[in-house]
Formats: C-alpha cells, structure tokens, sequence
C-alpha cells in the first residue's frame, strides 16, 4: 500500500529509454471504481495541455519512483472524453469531511491508502474532532464526493488505528461495476483507429485503419470504462 502523499512528487521514469518523464503533480480520482484513474504529470518543458497517465498504463510505484514502459503511456487529457468528467467532479479525498448515511460528523480525511498493482483505494484515514486518527476501510464507504464522504453505520465499528490497518496481512479490494451510461463514447464515432483493439479474450473488435462505428463504441461502452480509455488511446 501507498499513501498519496507518498505518490505526490514521485519522479516519473520510463523503462524502455530510462528517461525521466516528469513527476507526479496531482492524482485523479474515479469515485465510481474508488480508485485512482490517472495521474497528472509535471514537467516544465511542456506548455499546453494537461498531461496524465492512465492507472493501467502504470508498471509500477516504488519506495523512488513511477514506472511507465516507454512515453506513449502519458497522455493529453482533452483527449479522453471521461477525464473531463472526472476533473469536473474533483474528487480529492484529502481535507473533505466525512459522515454516516444517517447524517453522523465523523471527522476530516487526512489521507488515503492506495494498493499499487490496482490503484484501488483501500482505507481513508479519519481525524475525529478531539485528533485522534482511525482507518475507515475502502468496503464501508458509500460515496466519494467533492465536499462529503458519506459511509455507513457499520463502517463506524470498523474503523481501525493506523497500526492495526498497515499491520493487515491483505485488504479486500472491492470492484466497483462502472455503469454504462455514464461512459460518453459519442466523440469517438468516425475516428481512424491506429492500432487493433481486442477484447479481454483476445477477439478483435476493430482492426487498425478502421473507423470507429456507433456498433464498436457501445462494444467498448458495456466493457467498462477501461477499455474506453483503451480504445480512445488507439486512436489517430
């Protein structure tokens, strides 16, 4: 697990040149997967855009630095159709309050945990109002949003010291379905693909040099919002 304090700042390096890309400047969050979806890069020499790094595109988050294969996995976020979606959303975890669904003040979110291999979030630190810190497991929260995160009752009996929740030998990672019509697939209709897109069991769905039809993108839509991301990143 990583905090994201600890993901702030990382250098970005990529495998194939051993270059560094940048650095982490922000993390963007999916409240529907309660997960991180992209992470916004840093550099200096670019100057328009906004530059990101979809999750799956991440080969690893050490004690140093983030790893990506090579830079084709950083990204122009005007490009993904989603990400403006999540950017408008702005779900930043760190500094929003957090309540029961039955309207009980449990505290302030000072900081979250992240599994790296997925980019789930897995438990949110909790200040209550006298200071003291516990862990809310990832499994009790209801709602991820801008101002409130909203958990239930039974998540207030679960809720942990810091100790005990890194002590965990695993956290139950929990998969949250992304709902078909959330995911805007519209903009992507008549463009050329550049590579072949495949499903998970390796049939093609559309080959390279094809237009994107109405037919494929609904294909892509009822997969889930990565294979979205991973059609609109094979585009020309």
């Amino acid at each position: 697990m990583k905090q994201s304090q600890e993901i702030l700042g990382m250098p970005i390096f990529s495998i194939m040149d051993g270059q560094e890309i940048g650095s982490v400047k922000n993390i963007v969050i999916n409240p529907e997967r309660a997960g991180v979806e992209f992470l916004i890069v840093q550099n200096d020499h670019w100057e328009f855009g906004i530059k990101a790094i979809p999750y799956r595109r991440v080969e690893g988050i050490g004690d140093y630095a983030v790893t990506v294969e090579n830079d084709s996995a950083v990204i122009d976020l005007a490009e993904i159709p989603i990400a403006n979606d999540l950017l408008s959303k702005n779900i930043q975890i760190r500094g929003t309050r957090i309540i029961t669904k039955k309207g009980r003040f449990l505290g302030q979110v000072t900081e979250y945990y992240i599994e790296e291999e997925t980019g789930k979030i897995v438990g949110c630190v909790v200040e209550d109002p006298a200071g003291e810190a516990k862990v809310m497991p990832q499994e009790f929260v209801v709602t991820f949003g801008r101002d409130i995160m909203v958990v239930t009752e039974d998540g207030v009996k679960q809720m942990m010291s810091l100790d005990e929740f890194v002590q965990l030998p695993e956290v139950e990672e929990v998969v949250a379905e992304v709902e078909e019509e959330e995911l805007d697939t519209a903009p992507l209709i008549g463009r050329t693909l550049a590579e072949d897109l495949y499903d998970e069991e390796g049939n093609l769905l559309g080959a390279e040099g094809e237009k994107v039809t109405e037919e494929l993108a609904t294909r892509a839509r009822q997969m889930g919002r990565s294979k979205v991301v991973e059609l609109t990143l094979k585009l020309s």
